[in-house]
C-alpha cells in the first residue's frame, strides 16, 4: 500500500477548537493557507500570486496538543496523507476540497521563536526506548555493564584494551598502548 505523504507550510486561519467522537476521540480541524509569493520585477514588491488552503484533521494526542498550543494566524508545518474530499453541494454541483489527515503539526519557527516547556518526569519515565535499541542494551548493541570498581596499575591497563577492543566493531582500528591508532591502507589514502 502506498501513502502519499505531504508537507505543507503554512499560516492557521482559526483557532483550533477541541470536539470528541462519539468513541471518545479527540479531534481537531485546521484550516492551513498556503501562500505563493513571487516579487515584482518592476517595482520590486512581494506580490501574492495564488493562495491554496487545505483542511487539517488531527486525532487524539495531536487534537489535543494543537488546541492548546495554535492560534488563528500561527505559522505552522503539517506533515500527514494527502487526499481529496468530494460531495455533491446543494446546487448538485460536484465540490472538492484539498484534506489532510496529519501525522505531525508544528509551529514554523523560521519568523520566530517558540517557549517549550520542559518534559515532566512522568513523560520521561513512560518513554519506550528508540525503535531497534534493547532495553538493557546499550546503543551500540553490547550488553550495558555495571560502572566498575576503580582498579590500579597493570590492571587498569588491561581494563582500557579490553575496552578498545570491544569498541572497535568494524576491525579499522587497533590498539597501541591506551590510544587508538589507523591501521595503515585501511582508508588513509595519502
Amino acid at each position: 500500500m502506498t501513502v502519499n505523504q505531504i508537507t505543507v507550510v503554512g499560516n492557521l486561519t482559526r483557532t483550533p477548537t477541541l470536539r470528541y467522537t462519539p468513541s471518545g476521540h479527540a479531534v481537531t480541524e485546521l484550516t492551513v493557507a498556503e501562500n505563493y509569493r513571487r516579487m515584482d520585477p518592476t517595482t520590486r514588491d512581494w506580490r501574492d500570486v495564488s493562495r491554496t488552503y487545505y483542511s487539517v484533521t488531527c486525532w487524539r494526542n495531536l487534537a489535543e496538543h494543537a488546541v492548546q498550543t495554535l492560534h488563528k494566524g500561527h505559522p505552522v508545518i503539517v506533515v500527514g496523507r494527502l487526499y481529496q474530499d468530494e460531495w455533491i453541494g446543494r446546487d448538485g454541483s460536484m465540490r472538492r476540497t484539498l484534506r489532510i489527515d496529519a501525522a505531525s503539526v508544528g509551529y514554523d519557527l523560521k519568523y520566530s521563536a517558540a517557549l517549550v516547556p520542559q518534559r515532566s518526569a512522568a513523560l520521561v519515565e513512560r518513554e519506550q526506548p528508540p525503535v531497534g535499541v534493547t532495553p538493557g542494551r546499550s546503543w551500540d548493541g553490547l550488553p550495558e555493564e555495571p560502572p566498575a570498581e576503580p582498579v590500579d596499575g597493570e590492571e587498569q591497563e588491561e581494563v582500557l584494551d579490553d575496552l578498545d577492543a570491544r569498541h572497535d566493531l568494524d576491525g579499522d582500528a587497533t590498539t597501541v598502548g591506551r590510544e587508538l591508532a589507523a591501521v595503515p591502507g585501511s582508508g588513509d589514502r595519502g
